[in-house]
This record gives structure tokens, C-alpha cells and sequence, in this order.
């Protein structure tokens, strides 16, 4: 680990922002795999020991760095709404947010299924990303039988739609806009919204 070097950061309110905004530009740039803890320590300004102290592991530094991509609000406004999101708005969201940052489009998918195939707990804690941070906007109460395979179908659809986008670049999926991949997407999202009613 790295010693604590004269200026050092030291732990106070201003450093757990500050480790997650240097691990998300180490992990956009250099990847899961590549990306080194010492450098995100370098680059935030920290000893090495903190970030542990504040995230416990690389994985979970990584998935709470980039669930600061994500915001919420158009999940709150439907919620105070009493609605559920339609699936061309939460197709929307969902491919805005990978393509709304200084980073090349898709750059952040790139890194999370670089991690999910890392190892099966990364795999866990990235299906947990996508079904509580993404699908259900933070939400952390259980989910019923229903409620929780229904979020498995809209996440599995997600992460195909973007792994066609990104990864793949498979034809349209690739080259559309996002509000036309999101039109195309949209009514599977609300089949899946429908098709398996609340039995709890």
C-alpha cells in the first residue's frame, strides 16, 4: 500500500467524492482489469489504505463509481406520479447515461462488462447495479416473486440492447439514434412491465 506522502488528502467530507470521481475517470480510462487501486489513490490525492477504508474492495469502488453515473430523477417523477416508467422512457435514460459523459459513447458499458466477466461476484454485485440502480432508480425494499423476475427480464433486455450498442456494434442497434433504438425497444419493456402481474 502506499504511505502516506507529505499533502496527503487525509479522511475528511470532501474525500470519499473525491475517490469516487478519480476511480471513475481511472476506470473509464484503463478498464476494470488494468485500472490499480495505487492509481486512483494518485490521482484522488489519498493514501491507498482509504480507499480500502471507505470501499472495502476494487469491485465495489468500481460498481459505486459508476453508479455515479446514474441520477434518478426521472424515476422519482414517476414514482411521485404514481406511474410506471414506460419502456421507450426507461430504454431512454438507459442509453443516455452511457453516452452523456466526456468519455467515448458506451465507454462505461465497455468497463462494466469487463468486470462482470471477471468473476462471478463481480457478475452478482453488476446484476444488483443494473436491477437497483438502473431498473428500480434505488429502491431498496425485497422484491416479490413477480416484481423480481419481471426486473430480471427489463435488465437482461437492457444490457443486450447496450451490449448490441457497444460491444457488438451490431447494425441499427449501433448506428440509430438512441430515440429510435429506444421506439424500436420500448414495447418489449412494457410487455415485460404487464405481462407478469404482482402476485404479492
Amino acid at each position: 500500500m502506499v504511505g502516506r506522502g507529505r499533502g496527503r488528502r487525509p479522511g475528511d467530507q470532501g474525500t470519499r467524492e473525491a475517490i469516487l470521481a478519480a476511480a471513475r475517470a481511472t476506470f473509464l480510462e484503463q478498464g476494470f482489469n488494468k485500472a490499480a487501486m495505487t492509481e486512483v489513490a494518485r490521482r484522488a490525492d489519498v493514501d491507498t489504505a482509504l480507499l480500502y477504508h471507505y470501499f472495502g474492495t476494487k469491485l465495489e469502488l468500481f460498481v459505486e463509481s459508476m453508479a455515479g453515473l446514474y441520477t434518478q430523477e426521472r424515476q422519482a417523477a414517476a414514482r411521485a406520479e404514481g406511474r410506471v416508467r414506460a419502456g421507450v422512457e426507461i430504454v431512454s435514460d438507459f442509453l443516455h447515461k452511457w453516452e452523456s459523459g466526456p468519455e467515448e459513447p458506451g465507454r462505461a458499458f465497455v468497463a462494466l462488462a469487463q468486470a462482470a466477466s471477471s468473476s462471478p461476484e463481480a457478475a452478482a454485485l453488476l446484476n444488483e447495479f443494473v436491477t437497483q440502480r438502473i431498473w428500480r432508480g434505488g429502491k431498496a425494499e425485497p422484491l416479490g416473486d413477480a416484481a423480481a423476475r419481471r426486473a430480471a427480464m427489463i435488465g437482461a433486455q437492457l444490457v443486450g440492447i447496450a451490449w448490441a450498442r457497444y460491444i457488438m456494434k451490431l447494425g441499427p442497434v449501433a448506428t440509430d439514434s438512441i430515440d429510435d433504438v429506444a421506439s424500436s425497444f420500448g414495447p418489449t419493456i412494457d410487455n415485460f412491465t404487464t405481462a407478469i402481474p404482482d402476485t404479492n
